[in-house]
């Protein structure tokens, strides 16, 4: 199926997703409590809902009305699924249900993007993604996971004292590509660097994080392959990602993307999903949050009629840094599985130094929020850092607007140096 897409016009792609569409809006009126409440709310039945143009009679979908209701969206027993967390770019805590078959549909989707590449579905990869198995100190840096052909490697201890056993390991494993976090790839290609032994890969596959241009080129000096960048979302609405040739792709068998104007700019979207394969836990038109900028006019040189995206502004984060000055990668991972909260976010006060910032929702408490945090700031940065724990009514923004999930504050870090 995802093979035949490929080779697909716009019209086969729009006729696929519709009849993808229609049947899992009525699952969802059968058994989405949400869904359901609406469509008798608003008159609306399942069949009136055929085409993608249809769409328009559904709701737009907050990540606040996700967090406040995201039991309502189930269509099937918890226990045939499993919940993930995430406070996305956003600071709003939120949880979803996944089904085994969604998460092997997106493996296979992701295995696809990674076969125009001349990646085999069974390429043997480095993945860097915090990887919290080594934080108790029990364990090396690295560990093999051969069912699944990977070769983990901590986020968190990319250090110049590790760096040739970590270099030595990846060696031995023979991976074909590196995959995780670029903020994780790029600390680990530059202390190979300085060590002057690159390691060549057939691909350089990411996500979750915005790329600089110097890391994009330190990432190449390294390892050598393509960056094969992908997009998605804890909620698994939409899913686009790099083609061979340099197009930025949205994949129309995973979710249904529509652009809305951002407001006050002529060249911003957001872009609003709708999932077509996550049958336990449908979302229609969920506002991600993320925002895109144009896309290249004309179609793809690789001759896929996927829609194109311009680049996609997701997370962007400054870099923390431990009490023992390692750099942390991705620091708003440690408030992703927090619950009872309606907003959230951690701050740098200085090195070893942090604070986690919340707005109270239902469910909250204090102490239970503090020592989870703790255990996470101890798990993925290590020992002897501190966290406290300030609770607002609601969190500040800065001047855009645009609640940021992991800050560092310099000029307060400033004013507490003694």
């Amino acid at each position: 199926m995802l093979a035949g897409l490929e080779g697909a016009d716009a019209e086969q792609i729009r006729l696929f997703q519709e009849r993808r569409l229609r049947a899992l809006v009525h699952i969802a009126a059968r058994r989405s409590p949400f869904y359901r409440e609406y469509f008798a709310a608003n008159d609306i039945a399942p069949q009136d809902i055929r085409t993608l143009d249809d769409l328009a009679l559904l709701p737009l979908i907050s990540r606040s009305e996700l967090a406040e209701r995201s039991e309502d969206f189930r269509t099937a027993p918890r226990r045939m699924m499993w919940s993930v967390r995430s406070s996305g770019t956003s600071g709003v805590p939120i949880a979803c249900y996944r089904t085994v078959n969604s998460s092997v549909f997106e493996m296979a989707a992701m295995e696809r993007q990674w076969s125009w590449f001349g990646l085999p579905a069974d390429a043997r990869r480095i993945v860097l993604r915090g990887s919290g198995f080594a934080s108790d100190g029990t364990r090396g840096p690295t560990l093999a996971v051969p069912g699944a052909r990977q070769l983990l490697v901590s986020s968190y201890h990319l250090t110049p004292d590790r760096i040739d056993v970590i270099a030595n390991d990846i060696r031995r494993f023979r991976p074909d590509a590196i995959e995780g976090w670029p903020s994780s790839i790029a600390l680990l290609a530059a202390l190979l660097r300085d060590r002057r032994t690159p390691i060549p890969m057939r691909a350089i596959i990411t996500s979750s994080e915005l790329m600089a241009p110097g890391q994009r080129a330190l990432m190449r000096e390294v390892f050598g392959g393509p960056i094969v960048d992908h997009y998605g979302q804890t909620e698994r609405v939409a899913m686009a990602g790099t083609c061979e040739a340099g197009g930025y792709h949205v994949f129309p068998h995973y979710g249904v993307v529509e652009l809305l104007p951002v407001a006050g700019s002529d060249s911003r979207w957001e872009i609003v999903g709708t999932s077509l394969q996550n049958k336990g836990f449908p979302l229609f038109r969920y506002r991600t949050g993320d925002e895109v900028r144009p896309a290249a006019p004309g179609p793809c040189p690789c001759g896929r009629a996927f829609p194109l995206l311009g680049v996609v502004d997701g997370r962007v984060e400054d870099t923390f840094v431990a009490a023992d000055g390692r750099p942390l990668p991705l620091p708003s991972s440690v408030v992703d599985d927090l619950s009872g909260l309606r907003e959230a976010q951690i701050a740098q006060l200085r090195p070893g130094v942090f604070e986690l910032r919340v707005v109270p929702g239902t469910g909250f408490c204090e102490s239970r929020t503090i020592a989870h945090v703790r255990r996470n700031v101890a798990q993925q940065f290590g020992p002897g850092q501190e966290v406290g724990l300030r609770v607002f009514d609601r969190l500040p923004r800065p001047p855009s607007g645009k609640l940021k999930t992991a800050v560092v504050e310099r000029e307060r870090a400033k004013r507490l140096q003694p």
